[in-house]
C-alpha cells in the first residue's frame, strides 16, 4: 500500500536583525515539522504491517520520492525509527524492519504527548536514571562505556549543524540503561523510547535547553569512563532536574500563549 504525504512549511521573511543562532533554530525547526510528519506516517505503516520484520525498506531514494520529501529528511525520519526500535540501517544494504513494537508496549497505551504526559516521563526518568548512570559505571564493559562516550562529539556535531540531535540523546540515554545490567529497569527505559523521542525533539529546539544537555552528556560520558559511580549520579540527577525545569517552562510558555489568544 503507497500513501503520499506531502509536507508544506511556509516560513516568515528572516529578520534583518535575527542572530546566526536563531537562524539555526527556525532551520531547525522547519527540518523537523517536515521529518516529523515522515516519522510519524512511517512509524504508523510499520505498526500496520506493510513491511513485516526482517523485509528490507525500499531505498531512502526511493522513499523520498513517494513522499515527496528531500533524501535528507527521509534520513533523518529512519534515524529516529532505529532510535525506538523498529527499523535497523545497515549501512551499504539497506534498512531492515526490526519490529512493529507489540501493542502491549508501554508507550502504545498513550496516543498524545501531553503536558502531564510529558511531566509524568520527566518525573519517571528522574527517578531511575540516575541509578541506572551509577550502575552502569560499575557494571559496563570498557567498550560499552566508550561507545557511549563516543555519541557526544557526534552530538555536538549535530548541534553545530542546528540540528537538534534527539534521536542521539535517546540512544545516549538508551546505552547507559544496556550497560547498566538490569533487563527490567532496561526494558521500561526502551518502553518509553518514543515517548522520550517526541518529549525531547520540542525541548532542545531551545538553544539553551540543547547546550545544557550537550555539556551534562559530556560530563556523564566521562565520569563513566572513569568508573565514578558517585560522580555518575549526581551529573545524572542534575542533568534529569534540568530536564523537569525545562519542561515545566515549556508547558508555562504554552499555557500563557494559549491565554493570549484567547483574549479579545
Amino acid at each position: 500500500m503507497k500513501v503520499s504525504l506531502r509536507v508544506e512549511i511556509h516560513m516568515p521573511e528572516p529578520d534583518s536583525s535575527s542572530t546566526s543562532a536563531q537562524n539555526s533554530v527556525e532551520t531547525g525547526a522547519c527540518e523537523h515539522s517536515i521529518y516529523n510528519a515522515v516519522f510519524e506516517e512511517l512509524q504508523q505503516r510499520i505498526r500496520q504491517g506493510d513491511w513485516v520484520p526482517g523485509e528490507r525498506m525500499p531505498s531512502i531514494k526511493q522513499l523520498a520520492k513517494e513522499l515527496h520529501i528531500g533524501t535528507g529528511s527521509m534520513r533523518e525520519a529512519l534515524r529516529s525509527l532505529q532510535s525506538i526500535g523498529l527499523v535497523k540501517i545497515e549501512h551499504g544494504s539497506g534498512v531492515y524492519i526490526i519490529g512493529a513494537r507489540p501493542a502491549t508496549e508501554l508507550s502504545s497505551h498513550f496516543e498524545n504527548v501531553g503536558a502531564g504526559l510529558r511531566m509524568a516521563l520527566a518525573e519517571t526518568r528522574l527517578v531511575l536514571e540516575p541509578e541506572l548512570a551509577a550502575l552502569a559505571a560499575q557494571r559496563g564493559t570498557d567498550e560499552e562505556l566508550l561507545e557511549i562516550e563516543a555519541l557526544v562529539p557526534k552530538m555536538d556535531k549535530e548541534a553545530q549543524l542546528g540540528d537538534n540531535f534527539a534521536e542521539l540523546d535517546v540512544l545516549f540515554h538508551r546505552q547507559i540503561a544496556q550497560a547498566a545490567r538490569n533487563p527490567i529497569l532496561y526494558q521500561v527505559m526502551k518502553g518509553v523510547g518514543d515517548l522520550f523521542l517526541e518529549s525531547r525533539r520540542g525541548i532542545l529546539l531551545n538553544t539553551n535547553a540543547l547546550l545544557r544537555a550537550l555539556r551534562y552528556h559530556t560530563l556523564i560520558a566521562e565520569a563513566l569512563r572513569l568508573r565514578n559511580a558517585p560522580q555518575a549520579r549526581l551529573l545524572m540527577q542534575g542533568h534529569m532536574n534540568s530536564m523537569l525545569d525545562e519542561v515545566l517552562a515549556s508547558e508555562a510558555a504554552k499555557l500563557s500563549n494559549e491565554t493570549r489568544k484567547e483574549i479579545p
